[in-house]
């Protein structure tokens, strides 16, 4: 599913995504009662989710969470959104 951050995030061309979203790791439980940790970005206006992914182990997930705050402070949320696949 396309998602289109214009229509709901009102942004220029040179207000970074951070603006607008924030990324965390959640740490979930399995099934099989194992943990696994998910990076988690989620809209300031509402707290929806707009992307979920499997960030695997503790050393990958603060890497990733890290990128994921770099990407969020120097990319507008379109760029964002593209650069991590949520839209093509």
């Amino acid at each position: 599913m396309a998602i289109d951050p214009a229509s709901s995030m009102q942004s220029d061309a040179f207000d970074p995504a951070s603006n607008h979203l924030d990324a965390r790791i959640d740490t979930v439980r399995t099934w099989a009662l194992r943990r696994r940790r998910e990076l988690v970005v989620t809209r300031h206006d509402t707290g929806a989710v707009e992307l979920r992914t499997d960030a695997g182990k503790p050393d990958q997930a603060g890497r990733l969470l890290a990128k994921a705050h770099n990407d969020l402070h120097s990319k507008t949320v379109m760029e964002f959104f593209r650069e991590w696949r949520v839209i093509s």
